[in-house]
Parts: C-alpha cells; sequence; structure tokens
C-alpha cells in the first residue's frame, strides 16, 4: 500500500484507525457510543450541566462542532437538555441512562489507555509524547506560519 507524503493525510489515516478500533469495541459491547462523544461524556461526569458553549471553550472545540456532537449525544440518549438559568440557556448533563452504564464505558476506556500504552511502546517514540510535543510547538508558532515562512524565499 502507497502511503501518501502528506501530514496531514497521515494524521488522519492514524486517526481513522484508532477510532474505527474504538467504535467497533463500543460496538461489539453493545453500545451506541461514538470516540467524538468520549471528551463532552468526560467533562459532563464532572459537572452537573454544561452549555455548547463552555464544552467548547472547556474542550477546544469549535462551537458549531461542539453543537453536532452534543446534538448527537442527545439523540442517541447519552446526554439530555435541562435548565438553564433562564430559558434561553440550552444546557446538556448525562441522562440517567448514560449514568448507569459509566462502570461498562469505564471498563472500556480501561481498556483503550491499556492498548494506547502498548502501542506507545511498540513505536520508536511514544506516540502521546509526540504528538504532545506537535502541540506545544504549534502554540509557539502556527502552522500557517511555518508554512508562509517556506513560502516567502
Amino acid at each position: 500500500m502507497i502511503r501518501p507524503a502528506g501530514l496531514g493525510t497521515r494524521l488522519r489515516l492514524l486517526t481513522a484507525a484508532l477510532d474505527d478500533a474504538v467504535e467497533r469495541v463500543y460496538r461489539e459491547a453493545g453500545l451506541d457510543f461514538r470516540p467524538r462523544y468520549f471528551p463532552y461524556f468526560q467533562l459532563l461526569m464532572n459537572r452537573a450541566s454544561a452549555t455548547v458553549g463552555e464544552c467548547a471553550a472547556d474542550l477546544g472545540f469549535t462551537q458549531p462542532a461542539a453543537t453536532q456532537t452534543l446534538q448527537l449525544m442527545a439523540r442517541s440518549g447519552w446526554i439530555e437538555v435541562v435548565p438553564g438559568e433562564d430559558r434561553r440557556e440550552h444546557r446538556y448533563a448525562l441522562s440517567a441512562a448514560a449514568r448507569g452504564r459509566v462502570p461498562e464505558l469505564q471498563s472500556i476506556w480501561d481498556a483503550i489507555a491499556r492498548a494506547a500504552e502498548a502501542l506507545d511502546a511498540a513505536l520508536p517514540a511514544p506516540l502521546a509524547a509526540t504528538i504532545d510535543a506537535a502541540l506545544a510547538s504549534l502554540d509557539r508558532e502556527s502552522f500557517h506560519a511555518l508554512i508562509m515562512r517556506e513560502l516567502i524565499p
């Protein structure tokens, strides 16, 4: 198989491989849960409720992405809309059914964490540490700035 040369393409292939495997584990466990739900679920496990804006800000996602994921989670029964301080405020909280599935999910998440550690150990350099270093580097100088420096002779 010929590997694409682009970094973004390789990262998308890696993400797809990881997400597909994790989604398959959820499906085999009889859970309608997606990898993209995980950070939102974790956030809502630690809070009574949160708005779309709070989720987006705390997780580092865009508001449209947070809205889309929260709506999918609500349709799947993982979360529900709960009253806010006023009628206009929409807050989300884990549903009672979701709270009841936490032990089962936690067991899967623990297995995923151990599998990620095994993957890291099999690589020449730990993937998690490399990703963290890349993100930190991009915080110091954006990829756009790096590209522009390469474009300008």
